[in-house]
Order: structure tokens, then sequence, then C-alpha cells
């Protein structure tokens, strides 16, 4: 019987703690370096700084193949997007090395975070039933397609710090308060569009939602310490709209603070296998 674990970097956020197939995951850590915001601005008031994020090198790639390799015949390795990290591409250059145990195949999320988790807990519960890396593999890039991700990100200089937008650009979009809302399309962020206050915030996420059959899977991520934002009645609207969906709630971890910023709001969409938007 074929024996898979996965391998994941920890920009990756689960929506269970003990999911099927869970012992099979392992996390190789980012590094999260300590730095100011850009241009020395100091940070919104009761927002710690956050870091800057190290992927971990080929070289911590291939100690973990190794020692994962005492243990499991194939590994999966599945990072946050290629566009917003080359961890995946440190990965890649880590398995033409490595030759001495394991066989490793490197994928794409083309997201991040729940979007990530989600991906991972299929993997791993494909991988808990005995399935081999081919068909892992296969049940994966279906199911790319089908989790979407929408972010609001109120601090665009730290997409500029990313080199995902102008300093000048984001400066001015913060000077005005909006609140920019991208897509992930392909793994690259997309801007959507540009609401002004949190309810109508909530307002798009619930448009969005709506697009929906019957979604397997729902994630809204945000800020617990944000004391503006009120939650409540997007989990009513699932409720209502969406009765057997899983729907949870999670803080924002410190690694995807580290991209786009503390205040960022995130909505996860996993899609049904055998139902589409509508």
């Amino acid at each position: 019987m074929p024996n898979v674990c996965i391998l994941t970097d920890s920009t990756a956020q689960f929506t269970q703690a003990r999911f099927p197939g869970h012992e099979r995951v392992h996390v190789i850590p980012f590094d999260l370096r300590k730095v100011e915001r850009p241009e020395g601005r100091p940070p919104p008031t009761g927002i710690s700084v956050q870091g800057q994020l190290i992927p971990p090198t080929p070289q911590e790639f291939i100690q973990f193949y190794a020692r994962l390799s005492r243990t499991f015949d194939s590994i999966l390795v599945l990072t946050l997007s290629s566009l917003l990290s080359p961890v995946m591409s440190y990965a890649c250059l880590a398995s033409e090395q490595y030759n001495n145990g394991a066989t490793v195949e490197v994928m794409d999320s083309q997201t991040t975070s729940v979007g990530l988790g989600m991906l991972v807990q299929i993997a791993a519960g494909a991988a808990s039933e005995g399935v081999s890396l081919k068909e892992i593999d296969r049940r994966l890039r279906a199911s790319l397609p089908r989790v979407y991700m929408l972010l609001c990100i109120p601090d665009l200089t730290y997409l500029a710090c990313s080199g995902h937008m102008e300093h000048a650009q984001a400066l001015v979009g913060e000077m005005l308060g909006i609140l920019p809302v991208f897509t992930f399309e392909e793994g690259r962020l997309v801007p959507m569009e540009k609401v002004r206050t949190p309810r109508h915030l909530f307002e798009a996420f619930q448009d969005f939602m709506g697009e929906f059959e019957a979604p397997a899977q729902i994630a809204l991520v945000h800020s617990l310490e944000h004391g503006g934002l009120r939650t409540s009645p997007l989990r009513e609207f699932v409720k209502d709209t969406f009765p057997e969906t899983l729907f949870s709630e999670h803080s924002i971890q410190p690694h995807l603070a580290a991209l786009f910023g503390p205040r960022s709001i995130g909505l996860v969409v996993l899609e049904s296998a055998d139902e589409g938007r509508k």
C-alpha cells in the first residue's frame, strides 16, 4: 500500500485541529523577521508591527525530505502560491538535488492560509485511505479550481513592500481609507472591487457567496482584536443560506499578517465537487 505524507509550509491554516490523515501532515516553517513598516511609519494604534517572511532554504527542504523518507515512500509538497513567495522554487530545487529516498512531488496551491489548509486536508484524507501519490495529485488538481479566496487588504503598503503595488499608489489608497478587495486567480492577486465600510465589505462577501449553489465549506479569517468588526451578520447569512455548509471563523495568523497586514480579512469558499457557481 502506498505510504504518502504531505509537507506544507507554515502559511497553511487548517479549519480543524484533527482531520483525517492529520498525522501525515508535516510543516516546514518560514522565519518571521521583525521589520518596521514601509516609510518608517508607525503601525496603526493597537496593531503590532509585523515581520518579513523568510522562506525555508533548499537545504532545509532536503533535511525534511531525508527525515520523512525514513517513514514514507512518497512526499507531496504543497506550498502557498508561487507568485507570493519563492518557497515553491526552493522546494523544487531541493527535490532535484535529493535522490536518496522517497519520491518527492512539488505542487503550487495557487493560494495560501485557509485555502492552502483546505487543499492539504484533502490530500491528507486521500493519503490516509492508502491512495497513491499519482491519484492524490489528480484529486488535488481537480480541487484547485474549487478553492476561492477573497482578501480585503486595508494596509496597502504591505503589498507595496512585497512588490505587488507601487508605494505611491498604496499610500494614496490608505489615505483615502478605502477597503480594496482582491481575489486569487491562478495564484495571482487580482483587484475585484473597493468598499468603504466593513458593512459594505460583508455585503460584497455575501454577494460573492450567492454565486454558489451549496459550497462544501466556508471560512472567514480576520483579526479578533478588530473591535469594530461585527461578523455575526455574515455567520447568520451562511447559516440561513447554506444550512448544510461547514462554516468556520479563524484569527489571522502571523504569516498571513506579514504578507498582507494584520487588518486583512479573508473569505475562503470550497466549492462542492458536484456543483459549480451560478
